[in-house]
């Protein structure tokens, strides 16, 4: 039994070892990767927080709009609570640390990355 399969059945997804499911078959949608606005797929949730905050951080050097800089900083505050929250969580090595080891995430046991 590979890794892999013991991480499905500890999750209690799939059949037998070697079985595949069908995209959008997965029992816990958040497993699917999920896809970006041109179509690029994030590897796991901290990639899409990485690009998020990459992407407020240039429109609020971009935006002439002191409102719109304002809102995409209150944004850009949740983005860097959210990562500061996983990055917390993979220290303590708590039941969400946990879970994101089990779904594969490649930013397990980095902090920041």
């Amino acid at each position: 039994m590979s890794a892999m399969d013991f991480a499905a059945a500890l999750r209690g997804g799939g059949g037998p070892p070697g079985v595949e499911t069908a995209p959008g078959d997965s029992e816990n949608p958040a497993e699917e990767r999920a896809e970006g606005p041109q179509g690029e797929l994030f590897e796991d949730s901290m990639q899409a927080l990485d690009v998020a905050e990459e992407a407020l951080h240039a429109f609020i050097r971009m935006d002439p709009d002191a409102q719109d800089k304002a809102q995409a900083a209150r944004a850009l505050q949740v983005v860097l609570g959210l990562k500061g929250a996983h990055q917390k969580s993979v220290q303590a090595g708590d039941a969400k640390s946990l879970s994101r080891a089990l779904s594969g995430s490649g930013s397990i046991g980095v902090p920041g990355g």
